[in-house]
């Protein structure tokens, strides 16, 4: 396929198809623009053998035209985009059906700029929270453990310790800390 027309058709108003769609066409461009997106349409009326095919002409037009290029054909689409990822590119391209070119576009727009969850963000907030949990449980066992001493008083912790019958501070069975075994 040459890409110089295609090239030539994209560059007064980032559309490229028959001219029946190009004013719907159009103002999905310009909704993108009010939305920030520099996006480019290229409608194929003819089917490609290959599927891929749509995702290459996309990729060849958005090295020269930046911004995001949609290539939708009779039987499959494919973009290319630095404002998109291709997770969220190949995601819009769901379930689209592509017997209404001008359609699958529109829906296409929509669902690549719809709201979606920011998982980077959800991850760092419960790290987060992981670490102030974590801080707190040490903070509070050691308040804990200090208020215990504390209220035990110094000399009744030796002597909890001490078994029965012993002195504070000595060995098992009221000895010597060693033990000594028979010679």
């Amino acid at each position: 396929m040459k890409l110089g027309p295609l090239r030539k058709d994209l560059a007064d108003d980032n559309v490229s198809a028959p001219a029946e769609q190009v004013p719907a066409l159009r103002e999905v461009v310009e909704q993108a623009k009010k939305d920030g997106y520099d996006v480019h349409f290229v409608v194929l009326t003819e089917r490609q053998p290959v599927f891929t095919n749509y995702r290459d002409i996309a990729t060849a037009l958005q090295q020269e035209t930046s911004g995001t290029v949609i290539v939708i054909g009779p039987n499959a689409g494919g973009s290319a985009s630095n404002e998109f990822s291709r997770v969220t590119l190949e995601q819009a391209t769901d379930n689209l059906k592509f017997t209404d070119q001008t359609q699958a576009a529109k829906q296409m727009y929509e669902k690549m700029t719809e709201p979606s969850i920011n998982w980077t963000v959800v991850t760092l907030i419960l790290v987060l929270i992981v670490v102030i949990g974590g801080a707190a449980a040490r903070v509070l066992g050691r308040r804990r453990g200090g208020a215990q001493a504390d209220a035990a008083g110094p000399g009744e912790q030796d002597a909890q310790a001490a078994p029965e019958g012993a002195a504070p501070g000595a060995g098992p069975a009221g000895g010597s800390s060693s033990s000594a075994l028979p010679h």
